[in-house]
């Protein structure tokens, strides 16, 4: 079975003069008829406080990464501290013996400050100057235990964007408690990648083997979805909710139309939009496609319609698709808690949890978010960042169903 793109709306019937709608936008994957090939960089912090157990275990966890590759996959090293060493430059894996690449790789030394951002830029360089279609899988590994040197958090987020535009997803993971988390999440976010925190430094080999054995997986790199509304119907604030939590950037064109960056198309891997728009006024009794929706990719294809219909019948205005609604909501109070990084952020996130539940009626939902609230305001640094990572996974999608 081909792609599938569907949508659906909380509001299917609408007054003649419009109003607000809730929609989720479903994309379902083909299966994969083979491994997709890879270009992988692997960009390490080789600061001093990666020293002893961090690096002995990225060394590792790099090995693993050895044995997952097949010849035509692409590799390169990258690590940073005060300066960038290249330890590996982008190279095919069938033209290279693996005891010289383990040899490189225990010539790294640690020692200095986090300078992330050049050693984000160096692996963005590695895997650009390579050539390859959008079903080929593009990926940074970035694990880092510190704090950027000079750039701050907002820095990164062009950096990111310029990343994914190359078709290139960033990975970015976090190990311990003192890393900049901010960083962490922007690069991740931003560049169509994920984010994730590493607790401890035997984690780092299920990091690196998970993420890059799923890059075999992927059908199309970093597709974009686009939304054509009609005249008078404005495409408002969205979130992806699958693979994992994030709000999302919007790009509005000169024609009207509004770009949804995706992730990477994954086997049969589904992935959920959700999203406001204001549909313009109608004729009773007319069903209007208010926006076409494309996924724009030269390795996958697929499209369909948002409609809704006018009406003046009080039965009909009054139905509703309860799990729209609160797919959206949740979302929207997931992606607050994993970016609430102070007492107050925390507050004003049970304020919105408590209007939620008032609007929505739903307790389950808000319970459980309040309970991460608590864990975050209660538990120890490595505990907050954790719930926060969780947050922004939903592992039972089926509640909403």
């Amino acid at each position: 079975m081909p792609t599938q793109l569907s949508t659906k709306v909380n509001r299917p019937y609408l007054p003649e003069d419009g109003g607000g709608v809730t929609c989720e936008l479903l994309i379902e994957p083909d299966a994969q008829d083979q491994p997709a090939q890879r270009h992988i960089a692997l960009c390490v912090d080789s600061s001093g406080s990666m020293a002893y157990s961090k690096m002995d275990q990225v060394q590792d966890a790099t090995k693993l990464v050895f044995g997952l590759l097949n010849d035509d996959d692409y590799l390169s090293i990258i690590t940073f501290d005060n300066e960038v060493d290249v330890i590996m430059d982008a190279t095919r894996w069938g033209d290279i013996e693996r005891e010289e690449a383990e040899e490189r790789l225990e010539n790294i030394e640690t020692g200095g400050g986090t300078d992330i951002y050049a050693g984000l830029e160096e692996a963005r360089k590695s895997l650009v100057e390579l050539d390859g279609s959008e079903d080929i899988s593009k990926r940074i590994l970035l694990l880092s235990d510190g704090r950027d040197l000079r750039a701050k958090p907002p820095d990164f987020e062009p950096l990111a964007k310029a990343i994914a535009t190359a078709g290139i997803s960033v990975y970015s993971a976090g190990i311990g408690t003192n890393y900049g988390k901010e960083v962490i999440r922007t690069v991740g976010e931003h560049s169509q990648g994920r984010w994730a925190h590493v607790e401890k430094p035997t984690d780092i080999r299920s990091f690196f083997g998970d993420v890059v054995q799923e890059a075999s997986t992927v059908l199309a790199n970093n597709p974009e979805l686009v939304i054509d509304p009609i005249e008078g119907c404005e495409v408002g604030m969205a979130f992806r909710r699958l693979p994992q939590v994030q709000q999302i950037d919007l790009e509005y064109e000169e024609d009207g139309s509004v770009v949804v960056g995706l992730p990477d198309l994954q086997d049969r891997e589904r992935q959920e939009i959700v999203l406001k728009m204001d549909a313009p006024p109608g004729t009773v009794g007319d069903e209007q496609v208010i926006a076409d929706v494309e996924l724009d990719s030269d390795a996958v294809d697929a499209s369909t319609a948002l409609s809704v219909t006018y009406s003046d019948d009080a039965q009909e205005l009054s139905q509703h698709e309860t799990e729209v609604t609160l797919a959206y909501h949740d979302t929207d109070l997931r992606t607050r808690i994993a970016h609430a990084d102070s007492p107050g952020e925390l507050e004003e996130v049970r304020e919105k949890i408590d209007e939620t539940e008032v609007i929505t009626g739903e307790t389950e939902i808000a319970d459980v978010l309040r309970e991460n609230v608590t864990r975050i305001e209660q538990g120890d640094e490595s505990e907050a960042r954790k719930v926060q990572e969780n947050t922004t996974v939903v592992f039972d999608d089926s509640q909403f169903n």
